[in-house]
């Protein structure tokens, strides 16, 4: 089925999510493109105050390193978004990448916030899955927050990357994301150019949760909106007290 967003680039053909390749680009649990994930978080640390460098770091965990694709798919990426490089996105020889190696596998659908064709057989609803997946993505945020030894940027990053797919998939099952159908061609397009407004405030509201943990509360401001959707009481409880314990008065609303 041609790409429905292949005007934007109709000089590489009507397959152009995948770079004319739809045989050899496909990436098995297709999500947000690479680039925009990196984008994403990117973004989103530079508005908080992060330096360039601390905003790289982060984002690659939240890209490559979460997503693990083929290098095939890494170079078609970057050439379909301009606005990224292959030095931001591609391996770098300082991570061991060995924990995501698997992450295309259907075994670790709640890494994207989707489902397998199995579990959604099984009875899994799409509402289901997304609410693993954010769940997911939250207990990795707050894993790597309040850890009391080095910190792993791994667990930052796959729970930004978890949190920014739900958005993409909203919990569907394979089938509807890379099946011969309407609704996979609508979701890779989405992929490749979909909006990212709603995505990127759970970013950030994920981020500056982090940063509460840990004691920083200067990003956050009176009436400020946070994105906590999927977040389970008790964290939400633990959130509230450290911002208590650091003397945050202001108010907060819940955007979910």
């Amino acid at each position: 089925m041609p790409d429905p967003m292949s005007e934007k680039t109709v000089d590489i053909g009507l397959y152009s999510y995948v770079n004319n390749t739809p045989i050899l680009m496909i990436d098995k649990y297709g999500k947000y493109a690479v680039t925009v994930h990196y984008q994403m978080t990117y973004k989103a640390l530079l508005k908080l105050g992060y330096s360039r460098k601390e905003a790289d770091i982060i984002a690659h965990y939240s890209s490559t390193y979460s997503d693990h694709p083929t290098n095939s798919v890494l170079h078609a990426d970057v050439t379909l978004h301009g606005n990224t490089t292959m030095r931001q996105v591609g391996y770098r020889p300082t991570i061991d990448y060995r924990r995501t190696v698997n992450s295309q596998g259907e075994e670790n659908s709640m890494w994207h916030s989707m489902m397998s064709d199995e579990e959604a057989k099984n009875g899994m609803t799409e509402r289901e899955a997304m609410q693993r997946g954010l769940e997911f993505g939250w207990n990795n945020v707050f894993e790597y927050a309040t850890s009391k030894e080095k910190k792993d940027l791994g667990k930052l990053g796959q729970g930004l990357h978890a949190l920014q797919d739900a958005i993409a998939h909203e919990g569907v099952k394979t089938n509807d994301h890379l099946g011969k159908n309407w609704s996979s061609a609508k979701k890779l397009a989405n992929d490749m150019y979909g909006g990212t407004y709603e995505a990127s405030n759970l970013t950030r509201s994920a981020l500056i949760v982090n940063e509460v943990l840990q004691g920083n509360t200067s990003n956050l401001r009176n009436g400020d909106k946070l994105d906590v959707r999927g977040m389970s009481k008790e964290q939400f409880n633990q959130f509230m007290q450290v911002l208590l314990q650091y003397g945050f008065k202001g108010t907060l609303k819940d955007e979910q």
